[in-house]
């Protein structure tokens, strides 16, 4: 309970107290001012509440436009870097182009085979060279969303573009 409802829920009492008692006379100065103070006590936690939770939320916000910047910064460095390498980004090879360049040097393995859930030996080692093949051509795509091209989680890619070797 809150303490504006332990208020309310002592004010009740109180007043079921007096009826109980055979108080029938008005009540007094003191015991509107006393509930005056209650209800500013009451208003004065809830106000203390929200101003905690607003200052809470904008750290939060502050926190969110930081790593945006952060992002933001790391994308254009990233592409300012690719333009200094001479290479044209303006086209980027699709997946299917990025696969089937990968999947000529593993015979016998097909796109179905990469997606599917069979975990063989004899497709490890392509899904994985097609999942790195895949990270270091597209730099716009996120692990997460690699992971669901190749209907894996986004740890399996990660362990994928750490141990296959270039």
């Amino acid at each position: 309970m809150t303490n504006s409802q332990l208020a309310r829920q002592h004010r009740h009492y109180l007043a079921v107290r007096e009826r109980l008692a055979g108080s029938t006379a008005a009540p007094s100065r003191s015991a509107a001012i006393a509930e005056l103070e209650m209800q500013v006590v009451e208003l004065a936690t809830e106000s203390a509440a929200k101003t905690r939770r607003i200052a809470a939320l904008e750290e939060d916000l502050a926190d969110a436009e930081a790593r945006l910047l952060a992002q933001a910064q790391m994308l254009l460095s990233g592409r300012l870097a690719d333009d200094s390498d001479g290479e044209a980004n303006d086209e980027q090879s699709s997946i299917e182009e990025i696969v089937a360049a990968v999947l000529a040097d593993f015979p016998g393995v097909t796109w179905a085979d990469i997606i599917s859930v069979r975990r063989d030996r004899r497709l490890v080692k392509p899904r994985h060279a097609c999942m790195r093949a895949v990270y270091e051509k597209r730099k716009d795509l996120s692990l997460p969303r690699i992971g669901r091209i190749f209907h894996r989680d986004h740890t399996t890619v990660l362990a994928a573009v750490k141990g296959v070797a270039p």
